[in-house]
């Protein structure tokens, strides 16, 4: 079984804690993308590591692509020099948090999903509307695929998605989750 985890996208909010003039932000900055008709905010993109940052003039910003926390908080640094470069006034410790984990692994062998949606509590599998079983927990919403492709999505942080990535992969042996030939 090749359960090494791979984590895609960290997603986090950032609260800068005052208003940020937008306007003036794209005026300094004509490569960024401003039409407040079809977004209210800007899109700031960094290359390393490859993320995206969308600034709101309510002084919060978006972060996404992030491979890591530890992403999220350099990006969140290279936004607030960013920011105040521009004569934006912003907080020194603006307030991060964390809002969703997506993380990917294989089961590393095929899975019955129509046997597994039948013993595995907390599942939906309808083939017709999609291909993947959805399986709820408290903690993660998980997608597995009949290949033995697992996402994992809405942990809060790392730790909560691989603790809660451990705990399905004892769920789905535990239901049989193997393909039998069927």
């Amino acid at each position: 079984m090749d359960n090494s985890v791979r984590i895609e996208n960290v997603v986090a909010t950032v609260n800068f804690s005052r208003d940020i003039d937008i306007y003036a932000l794209f005026s300094r900055n004509p490569y960024l993308n401003y039409d407040p008709k079809k977004f209210p905010g800007v899109a700031v993109k960094f290359a390393k590591p490859k993320t995206t940052a969308l600034i709101f003039s309510s002084g919060k910003a978006v972060i996404v692509g992030a491979k890591s926390e530890e992403d999220v908080k350099l990006v969140v640094k290279r936004v607030r020099a960013f920011l105040v470069k521009n004569g934006m006034k912003v907080s020194r410790s603006p307030k991060v948090t964390i809002r969703n984990v997506v993380a990917s692994f294989s089961l590393g062998r095929p899975v019955n999903l129509e046997r597994l949606g039948l013993t595995l509590r907390g599942s939906i599998y309808e083939p017709e509307q999609f291909p993947g079983l959805i399986h709820r927990t408290p903690a993660a919403v998980f997608i597995i695929f009949s290949s033995g492709r697992v996402i994992c999505a809405g942990a809060k942080g790392e730790k909560q998605a691989l603790s809660a990535i451990a705990q399905a992969i004892d769920e789905l042996e535990a239901a049989g989750s193997q393909d039998h030939g069927s």
